[in-house]
């Protein structure tokens, strides 16, 4: 890469790294082009150069965090050879990831759960979909090989993804993700789910 071509790629990290920052903090919607100018150090035309709009922006980091995290659980997900094992990996992985820049969690839930972007509707339900038909094929093969009860195992995924993301919204807003997103809570977790909290007779 020469000169010129690193620079490029440098002042569009700059905007990619302004523009997670403020969607993080603040949500997509209360985030305005000046903001991010701004913290980046651009200026308007530089912007342009590099994405269409706001909205394409956007886009480009929700392609890159969620393509980074779900290349990272496919990749665990395949070296483990038990459905229990696969299942600490899936809540562990996540959990590292938010760790390493809590950022692009923060960025995942307020963009999910935030006010509606018509622009990037199918990106993000594509992407969301690749996760959790993950874990339902995980679902699958531990319902066939006998090391899960029989039953949806859509249900089961929705129910294992549940259980994982509500400690990562919550404490993905802490200022120190670490201390609470643990390897001991990732384990509590997948114990709940393959358990249950009941006790039996």
């Amino acid at each position: 890469m020469n000169a010129r071509s690193e620079a490029t790629a440098k002042t569009r990290q700059r905007l990619l790294d302004a523009a997670l920052t403020l969607f993080s903090q603040r949500g997509y919607a209360a985030t305005g082009i000046r903001e991010i100018l701004e913290v980046a150090g651009v200026t308007q035309p530089t912007l342009y150069h590099h994405f269409a709009d706001k909205a394409s922006l956007l886009q480009a980091l929700i392609e890159q965090h969620y393509g980074e995290s779900q290349n990272l659980l496919a990749n665990v997900l395949a070296v483990e050879p038990t459905v229990a094992g696969k299942l600490i990996a899936f809540v562990t992985s996540s959990f590292e990831y938010c760790c390493a820049d809590p950022r692009g969690p923060r960025l995942m839930f307020q963009t999910y759960y935030g006010p509606t972007v018509p622009e990037i509707d199918g990106v993000l339900d594509k992407l969301t979909d690749r996760r959790y038909r993950l874990v339902v094929d995980v679902m699958q093969l531990g319902i066939c090989s006998g090391e899960l009860s029989k039953s949806n195992p859509e249900f089961l995924a929705l129910t294992l993804c549940s259980m994982v993301d509500q400690p990562l919204n919550i404490f993905s807003r802490k200022s120190r993700p670490k201390r609470y997103l643990t390897s001991e809570l990732a384990h509590a977790i997948v114990e709940l789910f393959l358990k249950g909290a009941g006790n039996p007779a």
